[in-house]
């Protein structure tokens, strides 16, 4: 089982890592969260989606919901990175709609789908930074029958993974202009620089 993979020495191995402000320009500050930096154990949870591993994402997306950095998160709404459908048929799941689901059943807030993805895109991992900005511009589009919801309102983001915060950044600058109060983002894991 997954618990039994999961011992106490590897749970104590799941350590916080201080939150940064990812500055996007003009005032706009996302700042973001992670429950570890990407190393094992998470990092093995994490990659499991390659391999259409369900469970292990669910298992992850249990580990944030139960973290300590989410008692200290003030929001209204949860978003979640949005896959191309091809890429979700392909993998039968989206890992950030399971994180969102997952803190929306322990908060009690609402996951709102406001993001939609309109661009198939590469994977992220195979890029240089520049060729991942290039890949995720004009990726999303805000889905206009919830964009009213934002003005105003606190939103947290979720992703599994933060990197160079490309994506994040596409589709902030996006929600940004429907005037939310804040975006704060939410990963399992943030690759640190050494």
């Amino acid at each position: 089982s997954i618990r039994a993979a999961f011992c106490s020495s590897c749970s104590a191995l799941i350590t916080p890592i201080v939150p940064f402000d990812f500055y996007l320009g003009k005032n706009k500050i996302v700042k973001v969260y992670a429950a570890s930096a990407y190393k094992d154990p998470l990092r093995s949870l994490i990659l499991a989606k390659h391999r259409g591993n369900e469970t292990y994402i669910r298992f992850l997306a249990q580990i944030m919901a139960d973290h300590v950095v989410l008692e200290r998160l003030e929001f209204d709404m949860i978003v979640f990175i949005p896959l191309h459908w091809t890429r979700y048929a392909a993998r039968g799941f989206n890992q950030a709609e399971i994180i969102a689901e997952i803190i929306a059943k322990k908060t009690g807030k609402p996951v709102v789908p406001l993001i939609a993805r309109s661009k198939k895109t590469e994977y992220q991992a195979r890029l240089s930074l520049q060729q991942r900005e290039n890949n995720v511009k004009n990726a999303f589009q805000v889905d206009q029958q919830y964009s009213r919801q934002v003005a105003g309102k606190k939103i947290l983001v979720v992703d599994d993974l933060f990197t160079t915060g490309s994506t994040i950044k596409a589709a902030s600058q996006l929600l940004w202009q429907y005037n939310p109060e804040r975006i704060d983002l939410f990963v399992a894991c943030r690759v640190v620089k050494k």
